[in-house]
């Protein structure tokens, strides 16, 4: 299960700063493209669900999101990946099976570890800067404590519930 946190980043210098004093290690920085799609016979938006095929710098990797659980501040759903080695040959499968590709999420993303917690600090594509706390566990209230201990000491106060996906929806709704 994976337990995640998102917040609007009160400037992605002075997050990567205070990880820097916090002794977190950086795991990767890329730059990410994730095509999500839309089933042939089930609205994900109703089911809360999610098909995205991410694909960075040369390794691409599928993944099936299920409905989140709300656990508190944090958000917690399961994750089923997987890493492949062609995407356009995964993303003609989907499409020979139906599936449409309906959004595209762009991203530069630096990955941290802190701990037992992972941190992600991004900049999205046509919606600005976030901060992601993830922990990968069994127990979603020990990653809670966690992730809200961590939200204190980098500062973070402007939680967002939403997905990147949901709110560039919404953003080209308006």
């Amino acid at each position: 299960m994976e337990v995640e946190s998102k917040y609007w980043s009160p400037g992605n210098a002075a997050v990567v700063a205070a990880l820097n004093k916090l002794g977190a290690k950086k795991i990767s920085e890329l730059a990410m493209e994730d095509l999500y799609f839309a089933h042939p016979s089930r609205d994900f938006g109703k089911t809360d669900e999610a098909i995205r095929l991410r694909r960075a710098e040369g390794s691409a990797e599928l993944t099936y999101k299920g409905p989140r659980l709300k656990a508190g501040g944090t958000k917690a759903r399961e994750e089923i990946s997987v890493r492949i080695d062609d995407a356009l040959s995964a993303q003609r499968i989907l499409e020979r099976l139906g599936f449409k590709e309906a959004y595209t999420v762009s991203k530069k993303r630096a990955s941290y570890q802190l701990d037992k917690l992972r941190v992600e600090v991004d900049a999205i594509d046509g919606l600005g800067e976030f901060v992601e706390l993830e922990v990968l566990t069994e127990s979603v209230e020990r990653a809670a404590s966690l992730v809200e201990t961590a939200r204190g000491t980098l500062g973070l106060t402007e939680l967002e519930p939403k997905t990147y996906l949901e709110l560039l929806i919404e953003k080209k709704g308006k």
